[in-house]
């Protein structure tokens, strides 16, 4: 129950918020009303509610041997309840208050026709009794199917918290919640369980003689007790009557009987307390018209019962009066839930002179339509921004900007952009600007490559003092005179054939420093085609002469293959070997063994 309980106050307040959000949103114009909001509604209302559904009770009852005299193995049993049903009215009168009239008050009356039924298990007692003839006995009562169908009238006054929210023209939610002060609770109870009679009677003598007879409480029988036990005969005549045996001794005048009904079945009991319970009925109003809305939902009760304690109380006394199991209860719970179906009627209607939905007393201008959120004035664009503010009344526009637009939404109103439907920064009056060089683009003549504002947004990648735009070699500097491309390179120099080709100290390598006159010498065989190219191979000095013709050889050799790699025909090409036969310079310093490590080339007909 408490789950149904938290799920409908967090129903009511999910629905309250939406209709709340929604009412904001959508405040109805004089041309579009759809309907009555609840602020025009009457604020006074009264329900018909009619209910019905399950109903449980928990039943706590009191110690009940002490109305047995001399008790043994006693057991009064549980009492327990179940297959409860409820249906009930509520009437009330109710009124809402504040500006929106989503909340109220109410009170009335309530009346719950309740039905269930108690059951005893395991009810057995043996206590001392007298029976018709003045004998003293043992009497041992066990209970067969204890029940006990209960008719219950509950009858309350609620005071009530109310709320109530329309959604459109037809429909609402509605919710009652609050205590429910009991002012009568009855319940009328019939018996259908039987109960076993049995006894113990213990003679004093031998019985025969008419001897009186004592209580016997032992569970150990005496020699001189007679047992009207159904146990003990069955046990003695196996397949024997016992019902006629029992009907015999009952006949005799002995206090026993089997599957005996009560000789009163039926009893009443009330409880004595007034209780504080609980209603809760949230339900989904059907408006037929501003007057009259059907209501449809479900419900939730709870109240709690206090009892006295009744002394001396026997279920079930040794002549067959029956008292209801309920006599000996001290409280009981009893929650009933299901669904409701109802009738609203609201009566009077507020004046609201302009229909703006807004009552006259409520109203700040009564005699203009205006909107529910600026108490009744107007706001002609609908930007939420009442006209007495704004400063574009017939554009709908932000409160920040005094009710005028930001139709590119760059935080710059429409009055001061000089770009209005394309977002920019403050900085440049609310124009873009692409390229982030600080210059707006409608000023930008190169408006997607950062630039700079001397050349009106355009870069100058080279930094040679002219744009990209004007510059034909934007990434390499040039003067203007050249349209920003470098000069044109000097004419090559030609390196004379006769160069000499430098080797390191006992190496034959052609270092890339002499490619230059190489190219000369490639270039001479193209222009002479009668020409050859003789290589003379020199060394310096230092070993034996013969290493050293050697080496001037393979020098010689080196610079032919790479002319041969440049393109040079192998066939016009020479060598000589001369060793260190033919010095340039002396071999008795570092430089001058430097220069005398060489190769020359000269031109020769052949």
């Amino acid at each position: 129950m408490k789950r149904i309980l938290f799920l409908s106050i967090a129903a009511a307040t999910a629905i309250s918020a939406s209709a709340q959000t929604t009412g904001s949103s959508t405040t109805p114009t004089p041309d579009k009303k759809k309907y009555t909001p609840d602020s025009l509604l009457s604020p006074w209302v009264i329900d018909l509610n009619f209910m019905g559904g399950l109903m449980t009770q928990d039943v706590t009852t009191a110690t009940s041997i002490a109305g047995y005299m001399n008790g043994v193995n006693m057991n009064t049993g549980v009492l327990k309840f179940d297959k409860g049903s409820s249906l009930g009215f509520n009437a009330q009168l109710g009124y809402f208050f504040g500006p929106k009239r989503h909340w109220g008050v109410g009170a009335g009356f309530a009346y719950f026709s309740q039905k269930g039924t108690f059951s005893l298990d395991n009810y057995h007692v043996e206590y001392q009794a007298e029976d018709s003839k003045g004998r003293i006995y043992r009497q041992i009562i066990t209970g067969n199917d204890v029940k006990e169908t209960a008719k219950i009238s509950n009858m309350n006054i609620p005071l009530l918290l109310k709320y109530k929210t329309r959604f459109s023209k037809t429909l609402g939610f509605t919710m009652d919640a609050g205590p429910m002060f009991n002012i009568g609770m009855k319940t009328t109870t019939e018996n259908t369980g039987t109960f076993d009679y049995e006894a113990v009677y213990k003679f004093s003598g031998s019985g025969s003689d008419g001897s009186p007879t004592v209580y016997d409480a032992s569970n150990t029988p005496s020699p001189t007790s007679y047992l009207i036990l159904k146990d003990y005969y069955l046990s003695k005549t196996p397949g024997g009557n016992v019902n006629q045996w029992f009907q015999q001794n009952r006949d005799a005048g002995f206090n026993v009987g089997l599957g005996q009904r009560p000789a009163t079945v039926k009893d009443e009991a009330s409880y004595k307390t007034v209780s504080v319970g609980l209603l809760l009925q949230p339900s989904l109003s059907v408006y037929l018209s501003d007057h009259v809305a059907l209501n449809f939902g479900l419900y939730y009760t709870y109240q709690s019962f206090k009892n006295e304690n009744q002394a001396n109380y026997v279920l079930m006394s040794t002549s067959g009066q029956y008292n209801s199991s309920l006599r000996n209860a001290t409280s009981a719970s009893v929650q009933s839930f299901g669904g409701v179906a109802g009738v609203r009627f609201l009566f009077g209607k507020p004046k609201d002179t302009d229909g703006d939905g807004i009552v006259d007393r409520k109203d700040k201008c009564p005699d203009v339509w205006g909107v529910a959120m600026f108490q009744g004035c107007p706001d002609t664009d609908k930007d939420s921004v009442q006209d007495s503010e704004d400063s574009c009344r017939t554009v709908p526009g932000l409160r920040k900007f005094n009710g005028c637009p930001d139709s590119d939404n760059d935080g710059i109103p429409d009055k001061n952009d000089e770009c209005p439907y394309q977002a920019g920064p403050a900085s440049l009056r609310g124009c873009p600007d692409r390229d982030g060089d600080g210059i707006a683009d409608k000023y930008d003549v190169c408006p997607d490559k950062p630039g700079l504002a001397q050349y009106k947004g355009c870069p100058d990648t080279d930094g040679d003092g002219l744009p990209d735009n004007e510059d034909q070699c934007p990434e390499v500097p040039g003067p203007a005179t050249n349209n920003g491309c470098p000069p044109p390179p000097p004419p090559p120099v030609d390196i004379p054939l006769s160069t000499p080709i430098l080797f390191e100290t006992n190496k034959t390598v052609v270092h890339e420093a002499s490619v230059p006159v190489l190219e000369t010498a490639v270039k001479t065989l193209g222009n002479d085609a009668q020409g050859i190219i003789v290589i003379h191979g020199h060394a310096d000095s230092r070993g034996r002469a013969a290493y050293n013709k050697e080496l001037s050889r393979k020098r010689a050799q080196a610079v032919k293959s790479k002319l041969v790699k440049m393109g040079a025909d192998p066939k016009r090409i020479k060598i000589v070997a001369h060793g260190e036969s033919d010095p340039t310079a002396s071999n008795a310093t570092d430089e001058g063994r430097a220069e005398n490590r060489r190769a020359v080339m000269r031109l020769s007909v052949d």
